[in-house]
């Protein structure tokens, strides 16, 4: 296992640049959100309760306006209606004027009177109209008073006399009482007329209120808006930050990684390698020489062991970073890994390549290799293919390299990863490739196979 540290140069930079801006910053601003915020639920609400007060209060004053008028036209209409009555009776008697008349329109006239001081009672729970009600009682008083002696005064006279009695006491006094009742009228139709400005008044204040607390609530949704979305930018603009300082960092940890495997790779290779060699020929011309019995068989275990070490060696040094990457190009290391692909698998494999340049820029051919490394050791771990092409061609403007396999496959998510979590190696080459400049697009749909494809642009590479 390779251990980096971040002492690599420009590595300590960034991180620092890192930390310092993922620092906790601006915790007052999210306060003053916060408070904003609450304020204009608060202001939402108290308009809505101002709302339903407002409703409420027109709801009761307009409900109150409608009984009392309508309290005061029934006792209105009341006081009319026995007054016709009044009037029709005592011309009854008037015409025909006996004892039981007399007695009859008695008892009718206290009935009239009767309900005449119920309704005045009625006009007196109301509020006050002036002159009007006392009027009324003293009109009215004063047409009972000469209504009810008509049954005892007028019985044995002459039609001269209740004729004259008629036009002089009771016409009068039934149209001052009428006059009295109309003033009553005025005076209770100017108080609705009052009742509905007050009304009007009443939903103006409260329309004004409500209005003024809507128009607050509104100021303080575009001022919470506004810095609710320039927050926003903000932590856009820094999360694009970091993520730009990501990936930098990510491709100077993927370069200081390649350093690393290739500096091992090379150390492997020629010091312990080559120390291994020459041990073997040791052990080789020792062998040679005559041996004491015994002797030779252990010499001939050692030579054995130091060939599977070398083995050991050259494997472990192609799978850091093979040398022919760098010393011959892309396409010689990958026939390499293709060989010893093969030799493990019974996976049958075709290779093809179109003029693709010896020189190519290191990130684009390692990132090349490394793709398609990974793509074979997916085909070889989980596809269970029997066939697998990988194609490597050199365009004008761009590298591009396909490995497909005629394995499971599996199901891919929205972002063309697998939909099940399956590891990091499918995450690490996407992020090698967009490091690189280029694009991966993994095409697998279950029991149809998998196809990586890798395409990264070239400026004025020769073919």
């Amino acid at each position: 296992m390779l251990y980096f540290h971040g002492d690599a140069p420009g590595t300590q930079s960034i991180l620092r640049r890192y930390n310092e801006d993922t620092v906790p910053v601006g915790l007052s601003q999210h306060a003053v959100l916060r408070t904003g915020y609450i304020a204009v639920i608060a202001v939402l609400v108290l308009s809505a309760f101002e709302a339903w007060r407002i409703q409420n209060n027109l709801s009761a004053q307009n409900l109150t306006i409608y009984h009392h008028y309508a309290e005061q036209d029934q006792a209105l209409r009341v006081l009319r209606l026995n007054l016709w009555q009044a009037g029709n009776y005592v011309r009854d008697f008037l015409i025909f004027s006996t004892a039981e008349q007399a007695t009859q329109l008695h008892a009718q006239l206290d009935d009239l009177k009767a309900e005449d001081d119920r309704a005045l009672q009625s006009l007196d729970q109301s509020s006050a109209r002036g002159a009007a009600i006392p009027k009324l009682r003293r009109s009215l008083g004063e047409f009972w008073n000469v209504a009810s002696a008509v049954p005892e005064s007028l019985v044995n006279t002459t039609n001269q006399a209740k004729f004259e009695f008629l036009q002089h006491e009771i016409v009068p006094r039934r149209g001052e009482l009428y006059n009295a009742l109309l003033d009553l009228a005025g005076a209770d139709q100017q108080k609705l007329e009052e009742g509905e400005r007050d009304f009007a008044e009443t939903r103006r204040r409260g329309g004004f209120r409500l209005t003024t607390m809507l128009a607050l609530g509104v100021l303080l949704s575009v001022v919470v808006a506004r810095a609710s979305l320039r927050h926003a930018q903000i932590l856009e603009s820094r999360a694009e930050r970091h993520y730009h300082e990501l990936q930098k960092l990510s491709a100077r940890l993927l370069h200081v990684e390649e350093e690393g495997r290739r500096k091992l790779s090379r150390e492997l290779h020629d010091e312990i390698g080559q120390a291994l060699a020459l041990l073997q020929i040791e052990i080789s011309n020792a062998l040679s020489i005559p041996q004491p019995p015994g002797a030779r068989r252990p010499l001939e275990r050692a030579r054995e062991l130091a060939e599977q070490t070398v083995q050991t060696i050259r494997n472990i040094a192609l799978l850091l970073r093979p040398a022919l990457l760098d010393d011959l190009g892309l396409v010689p290391a990958l026939q390499f890994q293709l060989e010893d692909f093969l030799r493990r698998n019974p996976i049958s494999c075709d290779f093809a390549e179109e003029g693709v340049a010896d020189q190519l820029p290191d990130p684009a051919r390692t990132c090349a290799y490394r793709v398609i490394q990974e793509a074979l050791h997916n085909c070889e771990k989980h596809s269970a293919a029997t066939k697998v092409r990988v194609l490597v061609r050199q365009l004008p403007d761009c590298l591009l390299a396909e490995v497909e396999d005629n394995g499971r496959g599996f199901a891919c998510d929205s972002l063309g990863m697998p939909a099940r979590n399956t590891g990091l190696g499918l995450l690490g080459i996407r992020e090698r490739a967009a490091i690189a400049g280029g694009t991966l697009v993994i095409d697998s749909e279950p029991g149809r196979g998998t196809r990586v494809t890798l395409r990264i642009p070239l400026t004025e590479v020769p073919a």
